[in-house]
C-alpha cells in the first residue's frame, strides 16, 4: 500500500511509522513524505528510518510548482496534516480570543474560524491535486478544525474522505478504567463534532451506568453534569462547560501550547538531522501523539488488510444517521473495520435533549463558518461568529472578524 503524507515534514511524524514499524505482522508498505521545507523532510526521513523496525519504504519529496503527480500517483491512502502558518499561526488562535473574553483554540470557538480561513485556501489546492491525480484513494484529514475543513472538503471535491480524531476512544478507555472495566466492555452510543462529542446510554451487561461515573469523581466533567445531563462529554468541552474557569487559566497562562511546541520542534529538527536512534526516542517523548497510535496509525493497519478489533471515530457526513441534522452537516460517529469496509456503529439509544439542542447551535454555526471560508468574505465570517453560542455579546464580531482576515494575511507570509 502506498501512502503519502502530506504536511510529512511535522516533527511528530516519526511517531507515525514507529508505530507502523513496530508491527511484528507488519506487510511491505511505502510511505511518501512530503512537504514545503527539504531540510525538514530529509530529518524527519532520517529519523523515521532509524525509529521504523521493519516493512516500510520511506522516502520524502519536497512540494514544488507542478509536481503533485510526481508526488501523488498511485497513492492508495493520502494523510492530509498540515499545519498553515506553522505554530505562529496556532498561538495567534490561541491567544487573540482572550481579547474578547472568549477562550482560544486551534480547533475551537473564534480560534478555529480563524485556523480554518488561513488553511482552506491551502488545502483547497491539495485537495484539487488529489482529485487530479489519485481520486480513488482514501484521504484521511487530520487538520483542524476538523469538522470545518472536511465540510468545507467534501463540498468542494468528489472524495473518499474523512476526518479521524482519537479523542472519543481515549475517553472511552479513560472512563472504562475509571469503572474497572475494559473499553469493549461497554455498550455505548456517540454523537458530536470533532472536539464536541458526547457518550450516552452508556452501560455494561445492560446496566445504565452514568450513576458509577458520576460517583467516580473526576476532574471533568462534574458528577452534576453526567447526572443532569446523562451523556459523557469529551474534555474539550471544558471550553463549553467550564468557560469562564478556562478564561481565567488561559489569562493567567503566560505560555501558550503552540509556544512550548514550537520550542520542541526546534530541538527535535536539530536531533533528527545528526541524533542516534536513543537521543531520537527522547525527543519524541516530548510529543505524545495517540492520534497515530489510536487513530491513524490502526487505520492505515486495517486498509492493508489486517484484522483489528477496534473502533474509529470519523468525521463524515450525517446522511440520515441522526434525525436532527441536516444530511449533508458533517458529524463524528463511531465505526468499526469490517469486511474491507468502515462500517458505521449504529445507535441504540435516544440521543438525550440536552446534546440535541447543543448540537443542532453548533451545526448552525459550522453550516455559517464553511460558507465563510469558502467564500472568503468578512460579512460571512461576521454571520458565522454571531451563530457560534459561545459568543453572547454581539458588539465586536466586525472586529473578531477583521482581526481573523489581517492577522492572517500577516501570518501567511511568514
Amino acid at each position: 500500500m502506498k501512502t503519502v503524507v502530506v504536511g510529512g515534514s511535522s516533527f511528530s511524524t516519526p511517531n507515525l511509522l514507529a508505530f507502523l514499524g513496530s508491527r511484528s505482522d507488519q506487510k511491505a508498505m511505502e510511505v511518501i513524505l512530503a512537504g514545503r521545507s527539504p531540510g525538514h523532510l530529509d530529518a524527519v526521513e532520517r529519523a523515521s528510518r532509524l525509529l521504523c523496525e521493519r516493512g516500510i519504504e520511506i522516502r520524502s519529496q519536497a512540494i514544488g510548482r507542478g509536481n503533485y503527480r510526481q508526488i501523488l500517483e498511485g497513492a492508495d491512502c493520502v494523510i492530509i496534516q498540515i499545519r498553515v502558518g506553522g505554530f505562529s499561526g496556532r498561538l495567534f488562535d490561541e491567544s487573540f480570543p482572550i481579547n474578547f473574553r472568549l477562550c482560544g483554540d486551534e480547533g475551537l470557538g473564534v480560534g478555529g474560524l480563524s485556523a480554518g480561513w488561513r488553511t482552506w485556501p491551502v488545502l483547497m489546492t491539495i485537495l484539487e491535486a488529489i482529485a487530479s491525480f489519485c481520486p480513488q484513494s482514501f484521504v484521511i484529514l487530520l487538520t483542524a478544525p476538523l469538522t470545518m475543513l472536511v465540510r468545507a472538503s467534501l463540498r468542494h471535491v468528489d472524495l473518499n474522505l474523512v476526518g479521524i480524531c482519537e479523542l472519543p476512544w481515549t475517553t472511552l478507555r479513560q472512563f472504562s478504567g475509571l469503572l474497572g472495566l475494559q473499553a469493549r466492555e461497554l455498550a455505548c452510543d456517540y454523537v458530536g463534532f470533532n472536539h464536541f462529542g458526547w457518550f450516552y446510554n452508556i452501560r455494561s451487561r445492560g446496566q445504565d451506568l452514568m450513576d458509577r461515573l458520576a460517583a467516580a469523581k473526576c476532574a471533568f466533567p462534574p458528577a452534576d453534569v453526567l447526572r443532569r445531563y446523562r451523556c459523557l462529554p469529551t474534555r474539550y468541552l471544558r471550553l463549553h462547560y467550564e468557560a469562564d474557569q478556562v478564561l481565567a487559566e488561559q489569562t493567567a497562562n503566560r505560555s501558550r501550547r503552540a509556544e512550548v511546541l514550537a520550542n520542541c520542534q526546534s530541538r527535535a529538527y536539530e536531533v533528527y538531522e545528526s541524533g542516534d536512534l536513543g537521543e531520537i526516542e527522547a525527543v519524541l517523548q516530548n510529543r505524545t501523539t495517540p492520534w497515530y497510535s489510536d487513530a491513524v496509525g490502526p487505520l492505515l493497519l486495517a486498509l492493508d488488510g489486517e484484522s483489528l478489533d477496534l473502533p474509529f471515530f470519523l468525521s463524515v457526513r450525517n446522511a440520515d444517521y441522526v434525525s436532527f441534522l441536516a444530511d449533508d452537516d458533517v458529524i463524528e460517529c463511531r465505526h468499526e473495520y469490517s469486511n474491507g469496509k468502515l462500517v458505521r456503529s449504529p445507535l441504540y439509544g435516544e440521543c438525550p435533549r440536552h446534546m440535541i439542542e447543543n448540537l443542532t447551535q453548533m451545526a448552525e454555526f459550522e453550516r455559517k463558518a464553511t460558507n465563510a471560508i469558502m467564500g472568503r468574505s468578512v460579512q460571512l465570517l461576521r454571520e458565522a461568529l454571531g451563530a457560534h453560542p459561545w459568543i453572547h455579546d454581539h458588539s465586536h464580531l466586525g472586529e473578531i472578524a477583521e482581526q481573523i482576515v489581517s492577522a492572517n494575511e500577516a501570518i501567511a507570509l511568514y
